[in-house]
């Protein structure tokens, strides 16, 4: 406010001055006829006096125009500075919207996998679609090209059931961790792994994918799904997924209620 006031009086001191000294310069020929005396013994002419007062005109109008340059080079500092500012702050919130898009895909992604599993599967065919539909989850929370789900028994290393997924292209390929690496936590170059930490089973259950194992939500989300991928392995191998046929009433029996 201040800066458009002392901008405003600038205008109005130039514009008050510059019409005085036009008036001073189209009046003196009225008020001058032959020359000014000074002191009786120096004579200002008609034309040199024009000339002074245009000069002074000039002289003034340069001065009030340096301090209205000024005062529009500090507006275009402030114009710069608040633009920088607006850009700093389209930033960030185009950061807040990214960062708020992810959290909702993270707790979508969340309630899908820790929801559990509406229906178990009943038959061998379900069961694979089952384990592919993890392994498929956790492709898309590694955000990896591919991924493996594995059970290991750690006594004699060998593999009790797998479970691949990968994208369209992904390139799976044909070997991947050997189950003694895994076992002895010996990095392989290209591959990363996470596996469920257990305590009282008999087997290890491990993903392992082309990418940096993640952390946080990615890595509990991991874990999740691993433990739901070990739970129907192991209610597949004790029968628990095997639903007991439909026993069907006699007619026998059909006709006993009836009578009752």
């Amino acid at each position: 406010m201040d800066s458009i006031r002392k901008l405003k009086l600038l205008a109005r001191v130039y514009m008050s001055l510059l019409l005085l000294l036009l008036a001073c310069v189209i009046l003196t020929p009225l008020i001058i006829r032959h020359g000014i005396a000074a002191a009786q013994t120096y004579v200002i002419e008609e034309e040199t006096l024009e000339s002074l007062l245009i000069l002074s005109l000039f002289g003034i109008s340069t001065l009030l125009l340096r301090g209205l340059f000024g005062t529009l080079r500090s507006y275009r500092q402030a114009a710069e500075q608040v633009s920088q500012e607006n850009a700093s702050l389209l930033l960030r919130l185009a950061e807040a919207f990214q960062y708020i898009g992810t959290v909702n895909v993270e707790i979508h992604e969340m309630q899908a996998v820790l929801g559990g599993i509406e229906c178990y599967p009943r038959n061998k065919r379900e069961f694979q679609r089952c384990l592919k539909h993890l392994a498929g989850k956790a492709m898309s929370i590694t955000g990896a090209a591919w991924v493996v789900i594995r059970i290991i028994d750690p006594r004699h290393a060998r593999t009790l059931k797998e479970c691949a997924a990968e994208r369209r292209g992904g390139g799976l390929p044909a070997v991947t961790m050997g189950n003694r690496d895994i076992l002895e936590g010996r990095p392989i170059e290209g591959f990363a792994s996470v596996r469920l930490p257990s305590k009282n089973l008999n087997l290890l259950t491990v993903c392992i994918f082309p990418t940096q194992p993640p952390t946080g939500a990615e890595h509990l989300l991991l874990t999740a799904i691993l433990s739901q991928f070990e739970m129907l392995f192991l209610l597949h191998r004790s029968g628990g997924l095997q639903l007991p046929p439909l026993i069907m009433p006699s007619e026998k029996e059909n006709r006993h209620d009836l009578h009752h």
